[in-house]
């Protein structure tokens, strides 16, 4: 070849270049949003089955206005749906008396059932269910909507919102369908 000529390659060869580019770009962007939870665990409540043992993993604290993830690695089919439903620490069901009844009319699990819109057996209407700021705020009870979220039978079914709950303060958790299932996170400022 002579100096300073250059050579181009053959169409079909730069057509396979920009095809395999462009898969290259697109597979990035799905892993990294795949792994946009793993990637920062420390502000991700994760639904897990370690050791046969249904449970939350989530951070100590998280500063406020910071996003939280909550990420489902559980199998649906196996274990089914979870709901992440902020609850006031009284509300949440103790002992295994509480938790058999919590489905049941005047206990907890029946409530966030509500604020999710489900009637009867009926699938959730309002999800995620709000109550009070847009994010993470607000603790509910018999009497008062929580913020809650339902996972649905997709696996890794995910959601992150912003803590909007007042610095200082502690969110309580707990999973209505698994009712042994709660945790906390402290809100720094």
């Amino acid at each position: 070849m002579k100096q300073g000529l250059i050579r181009r390659p053959p169409a079909r060869i730069a057509s396979t270049l920009a095809v395999g580019a462009v898969a290259s770009l697109i597979l990035s962007l799905a892993l990294a949003a795949g792994a946009s939870a793993e990637a920062n665990p420390a502000n991700t409540v994760f639904i897990s089955a370690k050791g046969g043992r249904l449970h939350f993993e989530a951070p100590k604290s998280i500063l406020f206005g910071t996003e939280l993830t909550i990420l489902n690695t559980t199998n649906p089919k196996r274990v089914g749906p979870h709901t992440f439903s902020l609850v006031t620490k009284g509300s949440i069901p103790k002992t295994p008396r509480q938790r058999q009844l919590c489905f049941t009319p005047h206990h907890i699990c029946k409530a966030i059932a509500g604020w999710h819109g489900v009637k009867g057996n009926g699938p959730p209407k309002e999800n995620p269910a709000t109550a009070g700021l847009e994010g993470w705020d607000t603790l509910g009870n018999l009497t008062k909507k929580g913020d809650s979220w339902f996972t649905g039978n997709k696996p890794r079914a995910t959601i992150t919102q912003k803590v909007t709950a007042t610095p200082g303060t502690t969110i309580y958790f707990m999973c209505a369908i698994h009712p042994w299932m709660h945790g906390k996170i402290e809100v720094l400022p």
